[in-house]
């Protein structure tokens, strides 16, 4: 029995040990690197062909005739020049303000479920269907401000930044590659253009979106979060390489989505 017990102490101390590596991400199947976004990996432009330069024939100039000697040659009589007005500076660029909805967008509104507070997202290309819970704004372990992250499920800010399906920018975030948190969208990279995303309300209600932009940006970049006029759909998770000592990734990976 003596020996049984120490050989499960130090097949514990073995796991904590491989799991404190895979963190520092020094093991096979660490999150040390994650994989391009499969949307950003377009082939290469084939070299084209030299264009061919058509030469064209030189036109000749008509010769001019010199004015006869016993006509005088006729001077213009000079124009009065106007007064240049001062130069106006360029106006100032304003951005224009979102335009209320017209009919068109009404008619397209209509035939929208209402929007709403996600609870479950499903996304078939990947194999994707998760449970999403609510989050809001908390502080950090230093006392800065952060987008709240729950363990093993998606978060959806509704009341930060819009509920599904509403005029404005829905974000869902979610971990890729954690031991403690879950990796809900570890396969996030792999989403291309077109691909579908469906999401579901606190009223059953199911919202369809389309895959219309994949990118990478810099974790202190907030413009994702920012808000838009027609329903926009944003799912955020980590992306690019780890720092074992900063405990985070190099980038973000956005995926944006449009009702489809």
């Amino acid at each position: 029995m003596r020996q049984l017990g120490n050989v499960l102490i130090i097949l514990g101390i073995g796991m904590i040990g491989f799991a404190g590596l895979w963190q520092l991400g020094v093991v096979p199947g660490s999150p040390g690197v994650l994989p391009e976004p499969v949307a950003l990996a377009r082939p290469a432009v084939p070299n084209l062909p030299e264009p061919v330069t058509i030469s064209r024939p030189a036109v000749p100039t008509p010769p001019i005739a010199a004015p006869a000697p016993d006509r005088p040659i006729a001077v213009a009589t000079p124009v009065a020049t106007a007064k240049l007005s001062p130069l106006v500076p360029a106006p100032v660029h304003v951005p224009p303000l979102p335009l209320a909805p017209d009919a068109t967008d009404r008619a397209a509104d209509a035939k929208l479920p209402p929007p709403g507070y996600a609870v479950r997202l499903a996304i078939a290309a990947i194999k994707l269907d998760t449970e999403v819970k609510q989050g809001g704004i908390v502080q950090d372990s230093n006392g800065n401000p952060a987008y709240q992250t729950l363990p093993f499920v998606a978060v959806h800010y509704g009341d930060v930044t819009a509920l599904v399906g509403a005029h404005g920018n829905a974000v869902i975030a979610g971990h890729v590659v954690t031991l403690r948190e879950g990796n809900v969208f570890r396969l996030l990279y792999q989403l291309d253009l077109g691909d579908q995303i469906q999401v579901w309300d606190q009223a059953k209600r199911e919202h369809d979106f389309q895959v219309t932009e994949v990118r990478l940006v810099a974790p202190t970049d907030l413009s994702p979060m920012a808000q838009t006029f027609e329903p926009t759909l944003t799912l955020i998770t980590c992306g690019g390489e780890f720092d074992p000592v900063k405990r985070e990734f190099s980038a973000r990976l956005i995926v944006t989505a449009k009702p489809s």
